[in-house]
Parts: C-alpha cells; sequence; structure tokens
C-alpha cells in the first residue's frame, strides 16, 4: 500500500488553488473571497496580454529561425520510455521500504506525506539522475537544434511561466463554470490533498518537508519523468511537437486525478493541463529540463503562497 501511494504522490504531487471567480462563502471569510476574486480578475484582465506577446513572438510555433525545431534529446524512445516507468516505480520501491512503525495514523497526514513523498522522490531520483548523466555522452540527433545556453535557459522558464500563468487561471476559472454548470456542489477553494493538508496545519518540521518537496523536489522529479522522459520518447519515436506535448501534458494532468477534490476537478484538471502544455512549449523551445523546473516551482510556490494568504 505505502509503494501504491508512492507511486501515486510521485505523479501528483503538483498543488494548486481552485479557480472559482465565486469562492463559496461556506468555505471562505469574507475577506478570502475578496482576495479569491481579485487574483481571478487580475489574471482574466492579464490573459489577453499574455494571448498577444504569445501572438507577436510567435514562440508557439516551436520553430527555429531557418526551419523546423528538431529535438535535442539524445535517449532512443523506448529506452526514455522504460525510464519513465522506472523512475515511477524506483519511487514506489524507496517508499516500500520505510517501516510502517514510521507512518502514523490519519491524525498525521503530514508526517505520512513527508515521509512518503520525500521517500519516493529520492528514490525516483535514484534511477532517473544516472540515466540522465549517461544520456549527456551520447550524440545529438540529425538534424537537432542545440539547447539554449543553461542560464538563457532558466530565465526562459521564469518568464515562460510569468505569460502562462495569466492563462492558466483563466482555463482553470472557465473549467470552474462548467463544472458549477453541472453540479450545484460549491467549489472548495483549496484543490489539492497536498495543499489542504498545508493551510490547515500549524508549521512545524513535517510542514516544511512537505511543502520542500512541492516547491522543490516534486517540479524536479515530475519534470525529468514526464518532460524528460516521457515527452522525449514520443518526439525520439516520431511524434510531432504540438501532439507530443498536448499528450504528455494530458498523461501529466490526469495522474493528478486522484488527488483533487470532486467539485474541483474540472477546473483543476484545466489547469494542470495547461501548465503542462506551457511546460512542454519551454521544453521544447529552450532544449532543458532545468527551465521547465524553475517554471513548476515558481508554479507550486506561487499556489502554496496564495493558499497561505487567503487560510
Amino acid at each position: 500500500m505505502v509503494a501504491v501511494a508512492a507511486i501515486t504522490l510521485l505523479g501528483s504531487n503538483g498543488i494548486l488553488l481552485a479557480a472559482s471567480i465565486e469562492p463559496s462563502p461556506v468555505d471562505l471569510t469574507a475577506t478570502d473571497a475578496s482576495g479569491a476574486e481579485w487574483i481571478s480578475v487580475t489574471s482574466l484582465i492579464l490573459a489577453p496580454i499574455s494571448i498577444f506577446v504569445l501572438w507577436r513572438t510567435g514562440c508557439w510555433r516551436l520553430r527555429a529561425p531557418d526551419g523546423t525545431l528538431g529535438s535535442p534529446w539524445r535517449i532512443p524512445p523506448v529506452a526514455s520510455l522504460g525510464m519513465f516507468g522506472l523512475g515511477l516505480l524506483g519511487g514506489g520501491l524507496a517508499a516500500s521500504l520505510i517501516p510502517t512503525s514510521f507512518i502514523p495514523p490519519t491524525t498525521a497526514p503530514l508526517r505520512s506525506m513527508a515521509l512518503i513523498g520525500g521517500a519516493a522522490t529520492i528514490g525516483s531520483l535514484l534511477f532517473c539522475v544516472p540515466a540522465l548523466l549517461l544520456a549527456s555522452t551520447l550524440p545529438l540527433p540529425d538534424g537537432a537544434t542545440p539547447p539554449v545556453a543553461a542560464r538563457r535557459g532558466v530565465w526562459m522558464g521564469a518568464v515562460g511561466f510569468l505569460i502562462a500563468i495569466p492563462l492558466i487561471q483563466t482555463g482553470a476559472i472557465l473549467g470552474q463554470a462548467v463544472q458549477q454548470w453541472l453540479s450545484p456542489t460549491p467549489p472548495n477553494l483549496i484543490a489539492h490533498e497536498t495543499l489542504d493538508a498545508l493551510v490547515s496545519m500549524t508549521p512545524d518540521i513535517w510542514w516544511w518537508m512537505v511543502a520542500a518537496n512541492a516547491v522543490i523536489g516534486a517540479p524536479i522529479i515530475e519534470e525529468i519523468l514526464y518532460r524528460g522522459f516521457l515527452q522525449q520518447a514520443l518526439r525520439r519515436g516520431g511524434v510531432g511537437a504540438w501532439p507530443a506535448i498536448v499528450l504528455t501534458g494530458s498523461i501529466f494532468a490526469l495522474m493528478h486525478y486522484t488527488v483533487l477534490p470532486p467539485d474541483t476537478a474540472i477546473s483543476a484538471l484545466t489547469a494542470l493541463l495547461l501548465l503542462a502544455i506551457a511546460l512542454g512549449m519551454i521544453r521544447e523551445r529552450t532544449g532543458r529540463i532545468a527551465p521547465c523546473m524553475v517554471a513548476h516551482g515558481m508554479f507550486n510556490a506561487l499556489n502554496l503562497g496564495l493558499a497561505v494568504w487567503l487560510a
């Protein structure tokens, strides 16, 4: 059971808020509701600016100045897909080694999350890092566009996140509107189990361990697994850039489904899909994983900060 939980956490450690422009008065104070409305309205105002920037720069075309943007990834498709599976299984194996006496009852959820999530992240990294080091020694495929410089890539990841976040939030607002049309159940502001546990508990050592794994550990390992191995397997297998981005992003979003409250599932899945598409674009534009880790970490940190502020 611990191993299954670890694999689930490993595939769903992103954290996010629901994006209803009309937060439920049952779940929020007047101050919290006005804060959530302010976030939603700001996103709706900034979304057209993000669309204009994307249109003017043309970066959505995923093309190099001299033609098609060739994948700079080195690992063959079968090996890359295999590493994706091994990364997930490695996390489950590491978590299964935790003595059951260390896993407390449900009255201490943060300790369970910290132990299982931390072990899953470390175990997965132990499988993935050697593969990445080996891949760096392999030659680039014929016709590949070389990766951008490391420092420039990090800046591109940060700027890409800032451009994408209004669109992600706007998509979540539209998703929540659809959800409320289908079901009258008032949405909960907190749209992820990990985030709900963090905002409902007093910070202690376990709180900080869970927060660190959500903001640092999860973005690192999830980007290696999804944008590193899975998207790479599709691209090296001959799938085009956009189909590979959308397919990888869809799998990424669906892996979070088990930890999403039913009353915000459509909103959260919409936001996660748009986030994943933005991360896939960053991966294609830079040819690197680190910029995706930066953008993903910024997304998780922003949602954690907003949740703590609104709580």
